[in-house]
């Protein structure tokens, strides 16, 4: 049985598409300390990866349902996975344990791992403090707008009338 078979209504769609989501938020686990540390960012790579299928085959489902085809759907999810490596690149930068200075030992203290989302935060409210500053900023904000148009394009794909 092929999986992009198939018609989805807009109620189950909007089901399998939250459980998507809330399942997305949750793989922001695998990018802990912990994880991280034993793993990499291999388990949060193969989730993504997942679930951008997941979110695909639903997504083409529904589309088909609608008399629509699939363009606009694979054309997000390939926008959304390069986002998901850009954000994997900011997540090496910010937290990159080669960059410890010489001599120095890494911090293995329980508020570690915070570090990273408060140097986020930093970064996007802090003045401009330069090229580089905006170019970060900049990456940040085309890391993450893929996941807008991602919940946009659902929104708008479930109240599509179907067939």
């Amino acid at each position: 049985m092929d999986l992009l078979q198939g018609r989805l209504a807009a109620k189950p769609f909007a089901l399998g598409v939250t459980a998507v989501y809330g399942a997305g938020v949750a793989t922001q686990g695998l990018l802990a300390d912990e994880v991280t540390a034993r793993a990499g960012l291999w388990p949060f790579i193969g989730a993504q990866a997942v679930l951008i299928a997941i979110w695909l085959v639903l997504h083409i489902r529904r589309l088909r349902d609608a008399g629509q085809g699939p363009a606009a759907a694979i054309g997000i999810a390939i926008v959304y996975a390069l986002s998901v490596g850009l954000l994997l690149m900011l997540v090496v930068f910010f937290t990159n344990p080669d960059a410890v200075p010489h001599g120095e030992s890494p911090t293995n203290d329980a508020t570690a791992g915070a570090v990273p989302v408060l140097l986020l935060f930093d970064i996007l409210f802090t003045p401009d403090l330069g090229l580089f500053m905006s170019i970060l900023k900049a990456l940040i904000v085309i890391a993450f707008l893929p996941t807008v148009i991602c919940l946009v394009f659902s929104v708008q794909t479930a109240m599509r009338p179907g067939t």
